[in-house]
């Protein structure tokens, strides 16, 4: 069989590469922490950026001297967000509108890989667009981001190989997974330093000027010198 001329599926993550959610836990997180008297920095968010929400909870719990809480605070932190997410307008990021139109007009599959649980994915899917076939939330996988568990699933789904993709990742942990999965990454970090790797491609303008054409000349860069350098 011909190896096709552009990827078949474009996967993305979700929060902080489909819809802008980051400032949505950041704040929820400041919220509740503060309510415990503890100041959750900013710094400290960008730091837990594509963390386990697990993590984050229990860090929460330890920073508010209640340890043994750690499932208390993770299930307080997804009913606040998901409520926000239910209750206000969907912060698509800049280009994110084009790019999915895109893929609907041409026939690209797409597919969502997060690390956010069933909860905050069913406040918000009604209002994702429909052009994408299925989405892996935490809940799916025995281990969500930084394993490599979600997108392997995303590949089985598709029916597909995995340098027959090109993934939409932000954070360390998501871009991890997705090359630990045997992935080709276009990396569209906002408020972390991503390392380099050759399967990966770190893009200093987002999302905001990236067309499918765009996706397509990573893709074939990235697959090629996959195909030539051994890892």
């Amino acid at each position: 069989m011909p190896s096709p001329a552009a990827p078949t599926a474009v996967i993305w993550d979700f929060d902080g590469t489909l819809v802008d959610t980051e400032p949505i836990w950041a704040g929820t997180e400041q919220e509740m922490m503060a309510e415990y008297g503890v100041i959750w920095s900013d710094e400290m968010m960008r730091a837990k950026i594509g963390q386990p929400a697990t993590l984050s909870a229990k860090q929460m719990a330890q920073a508010a001297g209640r340890p043994d809480e750690t499932q208390a605070f993770y299930d307080e932190l997804h009913r606040r967000i998901a409520e926000r997410i239910r209750s206000e307008e969907l912060p698509f990021l800049p280009g994110v509108r084009s790019l999915v139109h895109e893929l609907d007009r041409t026939g690209t599959r797409a597919a969502v890989v997060t690390a956010s649980n069933g909860q905050i994915i069913d406040a918000a899917k009604e209002r994702l667009p429909k052009v994408f076939e299925f989405i892996i939330t935490a809940d799916d996988v025995p281990r969500s981001k930084p394993h490599p568990d979600p997108y392997l699933m995303a590949f089985e789904r598709l029916g597909i190989h995995p340098l027959d993709a090109i993934i939409l990742e932000d954070s360390v942990p998501g871009s991890r997974a997705a090359l630990d999965a045997g992935g080709l990454v276009f990396a569209v970090p906002q408020f972390v330093k991503l390392p380099p790797h050759p399967r990966m491609h770190i893009s200093p303008d987002a999302l905001e000027t990236t067309s499918l054409a765009d996706l397509t000349y990573v893709w074939r860069t990235l697959k090629e010198t996959s195909c030539n350098t051994p890892e």
